[in-house]
């Protein structure tokens, strides 16, 4: 077997007020919709956003959290500050060897930008 690809699923309790945190402040895409549930994109990155009033499986919304590689995490950092992400961990290198950051969504969920700082 050969794998193609993966997508977290996100649980959040309101669409309206998740949805134009990920547009407008951090810049994904929507990528398809099937009422509740919304396919999000950013570059080759899918996520899924299941809202509570989806009738499919159910998680505690808040309860994600959501590691993404990237390469331009400094300029990415600043765009999304000065458009007011909830950041939570701010920009730094890491002694696992990634420089990253933490935002948090409306609901607290959490997603992690970074990129490899280990040199081979």
């Amino acid at each position: 077997m050969k794998t193609l690809g993966v997508a977290a699923v996100i649980h959040v309790k309101n669409m309206n007020q998740s949805l134009p945190y990920y547009i407008d402040i951090l810049g994904f895409t929507i990528d398809f919709q099937y009422g509740e549930y919304i396919g999000i994109k950013h570059g080759d990155v899918l996520l899924h956003l299941s809202s509570s009033l989806n009738p499919g499986r159910k998680k505690a919304p808040g309860s994600g959290h959501v590691c993404i590689d990237c390469d331009e995490v400094d300029t990415y950092y600043a765009h999304i500050q000065e458009k007011g992400a909830d950041i939570s961990a701010p920009l730094d290198n890491r002694p696992y060897g990634m420089r990253d950051f933490a935002v948090d969504d409306p609901d607290g969920n959490t997603l992690v930008f970074g990129k490899s700082i280990y040199v081979l």
